[in-house]
């Protein structure tokens, strides 16, 4: 058995950062995670640092807590944080008299909403449509959510917590109305763990309604899932943002090499439901405002996902025997990590963009080269 004043269950954002909060104060804490760092939302969404924008006419409140806790996160993890800054910007299918609340609300909740001239954002963002009535600049930026939970987990460690991952919390002990522990179960190992504790901290996200409820409590937690599209370029330097309510398929945020357009929100009954629809995906990309060229470039029918494979490359990678003739889904193969990592290294040496280029040069009885 182990001993700890405070269990904090929940690998994320705010679990790890209570985590090390609590022993930068000293006082003695284990954090207990079902998964790997970051498993559930901190490493599923569209990584936004708010500046606010978003929330000010309808939770001023809420805008106002995004501005300030933006201030925070880039003073203490700024090596987390890309300043990218944003663009608010009002298209033709927005309602211009949406504007003046929204600048009113940001300049009520200490937001600085600077509008620009459409020219300068359009210099400064070239891709943007050239149809866009008014722009607003403020002061949004991109965090990386997996190295923001990495870096807390490590400064917490420094200072004497213990983060346990791949523990799933499976009771939590009470004696006279008062928590007196929490019962683990190792997921990789099933072996059970017993941990005496004073206190829990329900930092579980979309299962804290769950953890709560092996302490007896009522909590109603409706899971949510939504769906990202991740582009492979990078085709804006800014975070933009449609200038209107906040709705599904309104943001683009850059990171990296890449950008990321967000979100959708449906109700689903199981907070592992992460499974994105054919129709949410095609969705989103209309909400984008893509430009025609590029629509094309990235709606296909579904048909078109699928992979040929060559008769060689099935055994070889366990996936369903196929010939040229034949054709299987790619998402329903559940190729691993490593068997996407062994067909990109076997294009690279073989000189092509793509496997499915690698498949289509290789003779129809040969051999798979090895990978």
């Amino acid at each position: 058995m182990l001993e700890t004043t405070v269990v904090v269950i929940g690998g994320g954002a705010t679990g790890m950062g209570t985590l090390r909060d609590l022993c930068m104060r000293g006082v003695p804490a284990i954090l207990l995670e079902q998964g790997g760092l970051a498993h559930g939302t901190s490493s599923r969404f569209h990584g936004l640092l708010h500046s606010g924008g978003r929330y000010a006419v309808n939770d001023n409140e809420s805008a106002r807590e995004c501005i300030e806790e933006n201030m925070i996160v880039r003073r203490i993890g700024r090596q987390c944080v890309e300043e990218t800054e944003g663009f608010f910007a009002l298209t033709p299918g927005d309602d211009p008299a949406y504007v003046e609340p929204w600048a009113e609300a940001c300049r009520k909740a200490g937001i600085d909403a600077r509008e620009l001239d459409v020219a300068e954002a359009l210099r400064l963002e070239p891709n943007l449509s050239p149809d866009i009535r008014r722009v607003f600049r403020v002061p949004d930026s991109c965090v990386d959510g997996f190295r923001l939970v990495l870096h807390n987990a490590m400064s917490a460690k420094r200072h004497g917590g213990r983060v346990m991952t791949y523990h799933e919390v499976t009771a939590i002990h009470q004696r006279n109305g008062k928590v007196c522990g929490v019962t683990a179960l190792n997921r990789l190992s099933g072996e059970s763990l017993e941990i005496a504790c004073q206190c829990v901290v329900n930092a579980a996200g979309s299962w804290s309604g769950r953890i709560a409820g092996l302490a007896g409590l009522d909590v109603a937690v409706s899971p949510d899932r939504g769906t990202l599209i991740v582009f492979n370029h990078r085709f804006t330097s800014r975070v933009v943002n449609r200038l209107h309510p906040g709705a599904d398929g309104d943001i683009f945020v850059p990171h990296g090499s890449i950008t990321i357009l967000g979100t959708t929100s449906t109700p689903t009954e199981r907070p592992d439901d992460t499974t994105p629809t054919y129709a949410e995906v095609l969705r989103l990309l209309d909400l984008g405002g893509l430009p025609e060229e590029a629509r094309r470039a990235y709606v296909h029918p579904q048909e078109d996902f699928w992979l040929p494979l060559h008769p060689a490359l099935g055994p070889l990678l366990g996936l369903p025997f196929a010939s040229r003739e034949r054709r299987y889904q790619v998402f329903a193969a559940r190729l691993t990590h490593r068997e996407y990592t062994s067909c990109y290294l076997a294009c690279r040496r073989h000189g092509v963009d793509d496997l499915l280029t690698m498949l289509h040069n290789l003779p129809p009885s040969g051999t798979c080269p090895a990978f």
